[in-house]
């Protein structure tokens, strides 16, 4: 049975409960009072005689209780009429929507992905119609997003590969010899390809909150110092000055989770901040130990500054993929920075260029979610 004929039906069974409960009670009620009444203003036809009205009067009295019965069943049909008037509204008011979000559901789990329901129901109806498409919603976009990820990494793994297999093509066909300079090549694109599956292993172990982090006592300042001196030839190279100011602060991490995160933000801004520029790196406390990268390059497109941290996100794919890179730096560095239980946002500097900030609990504060320990 369908949900509007039992709604139907139940606004019935209520209405003939009601009148017939109305009308029990109304009968027996008005025939005690009528009784009562005669009792008390009719004179006795003979002391001792039963308190019993006159014939004449109690057959008027018949003739009222009959009639007010029948005025009961009246009254009880026509409140059948209106409820089953009213409940039939009622009842379709209220199936419809569910209905449309039962076909909708359904539609949605035999494929039809693009489905939706109208949020036009009454109060709670409504507000499930409007989760059902938001869910969808997200389920849609969810659905997008891993086939573009699915294509970003086959873009991503063709290219190496199909280095790989035209040198070795090449070697088999006794076109190319196997010198230390081939080999090097070849070795360079395998060493690609294993960073590539590497990252993306790190990534999602880190968005799954699985990765495993060996926290300790690190001192902020003397790992970014480290880690600048090590990166300032490939900066030189490029004809990009590096500038390091750091104040001393503590935090509870794992030293090489750390390392990989400024590594990153160190590799992004050199691809983007063109010779003669600078990158200028900072550590200092504000409630959090704080670690910013800034440059001087072209900053970041509003439109598409909530994106930077999506993995294989690219504003310009040909500019990007120009500048090298895997398209997941950015990606790694907001899981890693999450998983210590801190936060990283993008900004463009008023002056020119972009700046990354990264906030990590200060050592001794109580830590936040994060990956395991």
């Amino acid at each position: 049975m369908r949900i509007a004929a039992r709604l139907v039906l139940a606004f019935v069974l209520v209405a003939v409960f009601a009148a017939g409960l109305s009308s029990f009670i109304l009968h027996r009620s008005f025939q005690a009072r009528v009784n009562r009444f005669l009792e008390r203003e009719v004179p006795r036809l003979a002391l001792g005689a039963p308190p019993s009205p006159p014939p004449p009067l109690l057959r008027a009295q018949q003739r009222l209780l009959l009639e007010l019965r029948a005025a009961t069943w009246q009254a009880t049909l026509i409140a059948l009429a209106v409820a089953l008037g009213t409940g039939g509204y009622l009842a379709w008011r209220f199936a419809r929507p569910i209905e449309a979000l039962t076909r909708a559901t359904r539609r949605y789990a035999a494929g039809a992905r693009a489905v939706r329901v109208r949020a036009d129901g009454p109060g709670e109806l409504a507000e499930l119609a409007r989760a059902f498409n938001a869910l969808a919603d997200r389920l849609a976009a969810e659905e997008a997003q891993t086939r573009r990820l699915v294509a970003d990494i086959a873009h991503e793994l063709r290219t190496p590969l199909t280095v790989l297999k035209s040198e070795l093509e090449a070697l088999a066909d006794g076109l190319l010899s196997p010198d230390p300079e081939t080999l090097e090549r070849l070795v360079e694109e395998v060493d690609l390809l294993a960073r590539l599956v590497g990252d993306l292993r790190l990534l999602s172990l880190a968005e799954a909150g699985g990765l495993e982090l060996a926290r300790e006592d690190v001192p902020l300042r003397d790992l970014v110092r480290r880690v600048a001196e090590g990166f300032a030839p490939r900066a030189a190279a490029k004809g990009v000055r590096l500038v390091v100011t750091a104040a001393p602060v503590t935090v509870h991490a794992d030293p090489g989770r750390l390392r990989q995160v400024l590594l990153n933000l160190l590799d992004n801004a050199l691809r983007h901040t063109p010779a003669g520029g600078c990158i200028a790196v900072g550590v200092h406390a504000e409630g959090a130990a704080v670690l910013e990268v800034a440059d001087t390059g072209p900053g970041i497109p509003e439109a598409h500054r909530p994106h930077v941290f999506e993995r294989f996100y690219r504003p310009d794919p040909a500019r990007s993929r120009a500048f090298g890179g895997s398209g997941i730096g950015l990606a790694i560095v907001k899981a890693l920075v999450e998983a210590h239980g801190g936060r990283v946002e993008a900004m463009n500097r008023p002056e020119g260029g972009a700046v990354f900030r990264v906030r990590l609990p200060i050592s001794g504060s109580p830590p936040r979610p994060g990956g395991r320990t």
